[in-house]
């Protein structure tokens, strides 16, 4: 049976005004970029309250890194009090949101996905024996949780850049 490891959730708040469709784009375009399988299962709206209505969204996100470990990547959007306006930013018509933002971002490295060590009581003992001696939790923590955490790092700072927050910037951009 494969194995996940869990990275460590982060989280985006912001409230005001907001570009809520380039900061759509500029994310989505992050998995593009980086050859991640982009789903999005879930797109809904709500009628919230008489601030305005609320938005969800959920990406499922994979890619492969090898025969034997893919990454998950899950992002949560959560909107409320949304409202749009129009104005006009750099001599075009921009459209604008005054809302409550809030974003999850989380990862899994999923090990042996294709499932080769799952079919009899020997090979899921190949499995642990693999990862214990062979791989080493150490080296499975250091080469795919580590690459994994800090390409969602930067994809968290990419967001943070975006909406202009000031703990935007990373101590750690040059890494993966």
């Amino acid at each position: 049976m494969p194995e996940m490891i869990s990275t460590r959730k982060m989280i985006i708040q912001k409230a005001g005004v907001i570009d809520l469709d380039g900061l759509y784009r500029t994310m989505q375009r992050w998995f593009y970029d980086n050859q991640y399988v982009f789903e999005e299962p879930t797109s809904r709206m709500r009628p919230g309250s008489d601030a305005g209505p609320e938005y969800e969204w959920k990406w499922k996100n994979w890619r492969k890194v090898s025969d034997y470990v893919k990454y998950h990547v899950s992002v949560f959007f959560h909107v409320w009090d949304a409202k749009d306006f129009e104005v006009i930013k750099e001599g075009k018509k921009v459209i604008l949101t005054k809302c409550r933002l809030k974003i999850e971002i989380d990862g899994n490295v999923e090990l042996d996905w294709t499932k080769k060590f799952t079919e009899t009581k020997f090979s899921q003992f190949l499995f642990k024996f693999y990862n214990k001696y062979i791989l080493k939790e150490e080296r499975i923590l250091s080469l795919w949780w580590d690459e994994l955490y800090y390409r969602l790092y930067k994809l968290q700072t990419i967001a943070k850049e975006y909406l202009d927050m000031e703990s935007k910037g990373n101590a750690y951009y040059d890494i993966w």
